[in-house]
């Protein structure tokens, strides 16, 4: 069935286990109680209206093309050949996911230790350092990296040309999420936005340095983060290393309330939304 077009289809208790859909038309179909075991949805366009209580074990979904706007609900990470309501029918309650595309990914995390030591390990280690690479910058962050490296830590390094590419930047937000806190050179030509796209999304402590040029961005984002160290690098190298260490001392002393803040903060969020 690749190429095959399956638009506005209703499919309902249905099985299409291990079934070849690489580059099908989904668009605008709908899933109700299926079984898509093992399916090949390869460069398919899957942006359905809506698929729930379906099994999606074992989907291969490289390059799928989706919709923010499709309803997806109970989909089932189980490996088995029967149906949604089969399962429900020996009173039971199988694994599910709310996203196709997260199905996967969430069944390695649950099922294989090494993926959830390598996400703790970034969580706890990984250091996300953001710059330019022109003019000494570069020099700079190879230095700083170095240093984190006698500390125990993973830094990464991005510093990518041109903004326009948006998956960069979706990469480089990526990154900070799994981060355990951000330094950044705001001499960096997109630094700033780089910046203000992550603290959009979630908040992590960041350790700013730059000097007193007068076009020094300006510093919007610190307001929606309160965990933001700032040091005033006037040229020494040597002076710029001791402020990011002193700045790093102080994150680890004080990251178990930073955890404990942000999550009271996400609780508080999470309730308004439910009750709004």
């Amino acid at each position: 069935f690749s190429t095959a077009f399956f638009n506005n289809c209703k499919f309902i208790n249905t099985k299409f286990n291990k079934t070849i859909f690489t580059r099908a038309d989904f668009n605008g179909a709908s899933f109700f109680n299926c079984n898509l075991n093992r399916i090949n949805l390869s460069d398919a366009k899957f942006c359905v209206k809506s698929i729930e209580e379906t099994v999606v074990y074992g989907v291969s979904a490289w390059n799928l093309k989706t919709c923010e706007d499709s309803i997806q609900s109970k989909l089932v990470i189980e490996s088995t050949y029967g149906l949604y309501s089969d399962i429900i029918a020996e009173g039971r309650i199988p694994m599910m996911v709310d996203d196709i595309e997260l199905a996967q990914f969430v069944f390695y995390l649950i099922n294989h230790k090494k993926m959830r030591d390598a996400i703790n390990t970034m969580n706890s280690r990984s250091v996300l350092l953001l710059g330019r690479f022109n003019n000494g910058g570069l020099e700079r962050l190879y230095r700083i990296r170095e240093w984190l490296l006698t500390r125990n830590y993973l830094p990464m390094i991005f510093d990518f040309e041109p903004l326009q590419n948006q998956d960069l930047v979706e990469t480089i937000v990526t990154m900070g999420a799994l981060s355990k806190f951000i330094i950044a050179d705001l001499s960096g030509p997109f630094v700033e936005t780089e910046l203000k796209e992550i603290s959009n999304l979630y908040i992590k402590p960041i350790i700013l340095f730059h000097s007193d040029q007068p076009n020094r961005p300006n510093i919007s984002f610190k307001a929606k983060n309160n965990y933001v160290h700032t040091i005033h690098f006037d040229g020494s190298e040597d002076a710029l290393m001791t402020e990011i260490g002193s700045k790093v001392s102080e994150i680890d002393s004080n990251y178990n309330q930073f955890v404990m803040e942000t999550n009271l903060r996400s609780e508080t969020k999470y309730s308004e939304g439910r009750n709004s």
